[in-house]
């Protein structure tokens, strides 16, 4: 009986795949639909094929689903849906993970027995770094060498195609449609691109409605899958931060339509995490990426984790002939489909978001009844924290992995000074690793900041994707007692804590070489690239002729001559030649004098560079709700108070513009974090190096000089405490 009834599903799934390939590429009115995924690219195209074979090429054999949650799903139809791919070139990593992502998903298709099509693939946005001609072109060429004849290739814009391109980049070199409205084997596809970095103006959203309308009356039933790059604000994870500006106009527009699917990029948020899926009125799902993973703020580490780039996910999606819809995860570095992100269930068990009714909400399941009482993470019984690298200021922290039924989001590590001691608490959150498979099975979490010569009893609580908290691990940990450092300096320097104030520079060497990325110092400054080790000479650093530092003091003069804004970095170091002092009394700010005397930024920071070579700034500590900076104009006496914005920086795209700041600006150490260090902040006595990150507001600033002086490293940023040998 189950043989006969097994042959007779496989008979109808083959009637229903010959009923809809006649509907194939049928494409509605108002826009034209896309041009054939398989077109052939044109000659001056660059090569197809990536320069170098990825170590993660697709195994031989396809990676076979889990049947439980696929149990008696025979699909009739298959499509992918991927963002963030970010390519820059065909020689780059995430053009080999996308040429990747083609073979995986074939693989898999071809080896299943009822249905071996990929019938679509959508795109939402940021398939570029920055939309250059030359990017999508490499973009488009890997996609014309991999995609089959089966499969409708649909994209949008993201806010990276308007980085250096744009709408006319994009319609010459990948898609003349922005927007898109394609049925593929009676499934309906509706893409719509941001006009500019986050724009969704009125024209593109009574389109919307009207597409949307076209779709339900042509089945009221079925799924209609809606793609942009922008997240809809407070629905999947990380959209609270990363959404467009336009959410709530486009909710109210598909709130009507409970069959809608809507996916979106833009966040690179995991996409094994539950969050990534939303249902109230309709559906959303976030697509994840290929470049590299950002996350909710909170976190000590910031919103980019450590090894953020071991990130390349993509979703293979099915639907039945019931209308029945499974989204299933994919993690590309494994070649395999991701496995729930419990650890307390199967180890081998697929993770699948299964959509059973697509056009009834009262059947959802991944509402926000999901909160109400989850179970409660916890550590193993026997469980221990170790303590290792004990310094005067911090502690490493052994964690085992702790168990959650649902997801381990994080950890929340609380260090309690003994009684009696003067030392503050400290607090700190790590990521649990989730989106790494497999789970790593503990981690080192870094208790910095801490009072030397201390006792500290250190609890680790476990915490769930639904931020209940379980029972902590504890170990108590005693600081090393510091050495007792006065300030010193070889220089004639005014104030006491000063780095540097330039007088004592006779000629300015420039090194072509940076200590912060596994470089040397062979100068008094370099100037280049913002995150690398490449130096720059349209960086323009000069010592002052026209007394433009502190009480008409030589400064150190700084401009950028390129052809276009970009980020720069710049780092005045300390040497035995310029005598720059590396050792101070403990410090809580950076402060220095500026003039910035007709120019601004769009991102500017500050930062320090340890004896090691680490580099920290506030650029590193992204989404601080409260990380202030301080500011004393010329000839004035009382300090004003600014905040950093979003990502760490000053400047207006930042809200805090400093055009015209000509006096004392002061940092907070404590907001640097380290460099890929996963939230490490600042803290010991040596300093090797000063360091700016700066990007202008306008090319029309491009040539023109601004002014630092008077770098120190003081307890109080309102007290200046003259120097005395």
């Amino acid at each position: 009986m189950k043989k006969s009834l097994k042959i007779l599903c496989l008979m109808l799934s083959l009637m229903l795949l010959l009923c809809a390939c006649a509907d194939k590429d049928a494409g509605t009115s108002s826009p034209e639909s896309s041009e054939p995924a398989n077109a052939s690219a044109v000659s001056d195209e660059p090569s197809a094929i990536p320069s170098e074979e990825p170590s993660d090429e697709p195994s031989e054999e396809p990676s076979e689903p889990d049947l439980d949650p696929l149990d008696g799903f025979v699909p009739v139809f298959r499509a992918i849906a991927c963002s963030d791919t970010h390519v820059s070139s065909t020689g780059d990593v995430t053009a080999t993970r996308l040429a990747n992502l083609f073979k995986s998903a074939y693989k898999y298709a071809s080896a299943h027995e009822a249905y071996n099509t990929v019938d679509a693939m959508l795109v939402a946005g940021d398939l570029t770094n920055a939309g250059k001609p030359s990017e999508l072109k490499a973009w488009k060429s890997i996609a014309d060498a991999n995609i089959k004849e089966e499969t409708t290739l649909m994209t949008v814009m993201g806010n990276h195609e308007y980085y250096d391109g744009g709408i006319a980049s994009y319609t010459a070199n990948m898609d003349p449609n922005l927007d898109k409205h394609i049925v593929v084997n009676g499934y309906h596809f509706i893409g719509i691109s941001t006009r500019g970095e986050d724009s969704y103006p009125t024209e593109v959203q009574n389109w919307l409605r009207e597409e949307l309308e076209k779709a339900a009356a042509d089945d009221p039933e079925k799924p209609i899958f809606v793609f942009m790059h922008h997240h809809l604000e407070n629905t999947v994870y990380v959209s609270r931060t990363w959404n467009t500006g336009f959410s709530s106009q486009i909710r109210n527009i598909l709130k009507k339509y409970p069959q809608v699917i809507h996916f979106s990029g833009h966040s690179h948020g995991p996409i094994n995490n539950p969050l990534t899926i939303w249902q109230d009125n309709f559906t959303t799902v976030g697509t994840g990426t290929l470049a590299y993973f950002e996350m909710e703020s909170g976190m000590t580490e910031g919103t980019v984790p450590k090894s953020a780039d071991q990130a390349a996910q993509f979703h293979i999606i099915e639907v039945d002939a019931n209308n029945r819809v499974r989204i299933m995860p994919y993690n590309l570095l494994t070649d395999s489909f991701f496995k729930t992100p419990a650890n307390t269930d199967n180890p081998e068990k697929q993770l699948v978001y299964s959509i059973d009714k697509p056009s009834d909400k009262s059947a959802f399941i991944y509402t926000k009844e999901r909160y109400k009482n989850p179970a409660k993470p916890y550590f193993a019984e026997g469980a221990k924290l170790t303590v290792s690298d004990v310094t005067t200021n911090g502690a490493q922290i052994t964690v085992p992995t702790a168990f959650d039924s649902s997801c381990l989001y994080s950890y929340h590590v609380v260090c309690t000074p003994a009684e009696g001691s003067d030392a503050t608490k400290r607090e700190f959150r790590y990521y649990a690793q989730y989106y790494f498979e497999p789970m790593p099975e503990s981690q080192v979490l870094p208790a910095t900041g801490l009072k030397d010569n201390t006792e500290y009893t250190i609890d680790v609580y476990p915490v769930s994707i639904w931020n209940t908290e379980g029972e902590p691990l504890t170990v108590k940990v005693t600081t090393d007692k510091k050495e007792d450092i006065i300030y010193s300096s070889v220089n004639p320097v005014t104030y006491l804590g000063t780095f540097c104030d330039f007088e004592s520079i006779t000629e300015l060497t420039r090194s072509d070489d940076c200590l912060a990325y596994g470089g040397t110092i062979g100068g008094d400054v370099f100037g280049g690239d913002w995150a690398s080790n490449t130096s720059d000479v349209n960086v323009g650093l000069v010592l002052s002729t026209n007394r433009k530092g502190w009480n008409n003091s030589t400064a150190l003069g700084v401009s950028y001559n390129g052809s276009s804004t970009t980020n720069r970095g710049l780092y005045v170091f300390a040497t035995d030649s310029n005598g720059n002092t590396v050792k101070y009394p403990d410090f809580e700010y950076l402060r220095l004098w500026v003039d910035f005397t007709d120019v601004d930024f769009r991102k500017a920071c500050f930062g320090l560079v340890d004896s090691d070579g680490n580099l920290y700034s506030t650029d590193d500590t992204d989404n601080d709700s409260d990380s202030p900076f301080y500011y004393l104009p010329d000839g004035e006496t009382e300090w004003k108070t600014y905040q950093h914005g979003g990502d760490g920086c000053f400047g207006t795209a930042q809200s805090s513009s400093v055009k015209n700041f000509k006096g004392w600006m002061a940092f907070p150490v404590e907001k640097f974090s380290k460099r890929g260090g996963g939230g490490v902040r600042f803290s010991g006595n040596y300093v090797k190096g000063v360091y700016m990150y700066w990007d202008f507001s306008s090319p029309s600033m491009l040539g023109k000089q601004f002014y630092l002086d008077e770098f120190q490293l003081v307890d109080d940023y309102t007290v200046f405490e003259e120097y005395k040998k």
